[in-house]
């Protein structure tokens, strides 16, 4: 294993000098419509971590032609960095999206494999790197699937409106990860944009693979986008069997762009978690310094008002 991470640490560092010196993100052999890309998380939680430790290393392949897409991503995670931490983490390796496109014209696309689940706004962006800050919101793996195994149907209407359909019958094809763990989900999403102004809808049922308890879920979102600031909010709400009380998760984060390298993130949440039996409220501080296009570090400090989880967590992501 440590062999294997020396490995990796030499592979890593090779992969930062070239994205220092590239614009673009991936590399494409030539004569080619392969890319090979990639990203990495080196992040330290005061409520989990002694140290810091590799939370996601990532390998990226892509390829696109006139119709056919594919799109593939296998992740590492939990690898410490130092050599005594070994044996406190399990080492996870998941296959995060394997998916094949088919664009059957302008208007109308197909996806089919494990792929993200086209819902809400903050699971629009999985890799780190493009999220506003190292913590998910509480519905990021509470409220809906985050991954999907099966196919999706998407309809380009007017302007930039897109509708979405999502069916799975199946298992899930990814190994470990923090998405909830099902065996059929059916959803239906739209998201609509008026100029900075955007909206979100989306709603589905999903039978969990472990106890075929059914859920179904509903949700909207709203977000508007200047030079200056972005503003974002999301709430959800969910009607699982055997629950009296209806779990609901909702957030709102404003992002201060105070230049073209720093932005200061703001995030209120309230939700209630039956599985913890709570109703629970956070706010979130932080901040963000992009070193260049494709490095980034961030600091945020969580408050929970009644879990014993205020912490702080950092993070030094890259994307290649």
């Amino acid at each position: 294993m440590k062999d294997i991470c020396r490995i990796i640490f030499f592979i890593l560092l090779s992969l930062i000098s070239y994205a220092e010196e590239s614009t673009n993100f991936g590399w494409s052999p030539p004569n080619s419509s392969l890319n090979i890309g990639g990203y990495l998380d080196l992040t330290h939680n005061e409520h989990k971590d002694e140290n810091f430790l590799f939370d996601d290393i990532a390998l990226l392949l892509s390829a696109d032609n006139d119709r056919w897409g594919f799109l593939g991503e296998i992740e590492l995670s939990h690898i410490p960095l130092d050599e005594e931490d070994f044996n406190k983490y399990e080492m996870r390796v998941n296959l995060e999206r394997s998916q094949i496109d088919y664009r059957i014209d302008d208007t109308q696309h197909i996806a089919m494999g494990r792929f993200n689940s086209d819902i809400g706004y903050w699971n629009q962006a999985p890799i780190k790197f493009l999220q506003d800050t190292t913590t998910y919101p509480h519905i990021i793996g509470h409220m809906f699937p985050k991954s999907t195994t099966g196919i999706i149907y998407k309809k380009y209407l007017k302007d930039e409106d897109t509708l979405s359909i999502t069916l799975q019958n199946n298992q899930d094809i990814g190994l470990q990860d923090d998405s909830i763990e099902i065996k059929e989900h059916m959803s239906l999403s739209y998201h609509s944009v008026y100029d900075e102004l955007s909206w979100r809808m989306a709603g589905g049922l999903y039978k969990e693979k472990v106890d075929n308890n059914e859920s179904y879920y509903f949700g909207l979102g709203a977000e508007y986008e200047s030079d200056s600031v972005t503003l974002q909010g999301e709430f959800f709400i969910q009607d699982k069997q055997k629950n009296k009380l209806f779990p609901y998760s909702g957030y709102i984060q404003s992002s201060w762009h105070f230049s073209q390298k720093q932005d200061a993130i703001f995030r209120i949440e309230s939700y209630r978690d039956n599985l913890l039996d709570i109703e629970e409220q956070t706010l979130l501080i932080g901040s963000i310094y992009h070193i260049s296009g494709h490095m980034a570090i961030k600091a945020e400090y969580i408050y929970h008002e009644k879990l014993p989880l205020n912490r702080f967590v950092y993070s030094f992501s890259v994307m290649f």
